[in-house]
């Protein structure tokens, strides 16, 4: 399941905001359901990835992880932020999930987006596992 809440932004929304969104939900729609072919065309050929355990992975090691069942269950974005800047553009989230054990997943992740040849793509992605709640 995909629930995400849009946030408040302090300027207007940029004309490109709905396809980035777009593309956002597009990446978390083939995490789940390991759409290999999906990522391949929205991951930039020079795309970075940062996991949680702070391994870096190019496009083919992370397409190669993408064929894999995620543990995922539950899953929601929370606190997206969009800000487009010409041709780049941040998204920013936090997710939660359940793992089939039950414990509960907390992370973060930012996205950065290109256009390049009028088209926008995916060249890098950080996650960092949320270990507890700061107040």
């Amino acid at each position: 399941m995909l629930a995400a809440v849009p946030a408040r932004a302090a300027e207007p929304a940029s004309a490109d905001e709905p396809a980035i969104r777009q593309m956002n939900d597009d990446y978390v729609r083939a995490f789940l359901a390991c759409d290999v072919a999906k990522f391949r065309s929205i991951l930039a050929d020079d795309f970075i990835g940062v996991l949680a355990s702070g391994l870096v992975v190019g496009k083919a090691e992370f397409l190669a992880q993408a064929a894999e069942r995620p543990d995922a269950l539950d899953l929601r974005l929370h606190d997206v932020v969009i800000r487009v800047y010409g041709d780049s553009a941040l998204v920013c989230a936090a997710v939660t999930y359940r793992r089939a054990d039950g414990s509960g997943v907390r992370t973060r992740y930012t996205s950065v987006y290109v256009r390049r040849g009028g088209r926008w793509a995916v060249v890098l992605v950080q996650w960092t596992r949320v270990l507890a709640q700061v107040n």
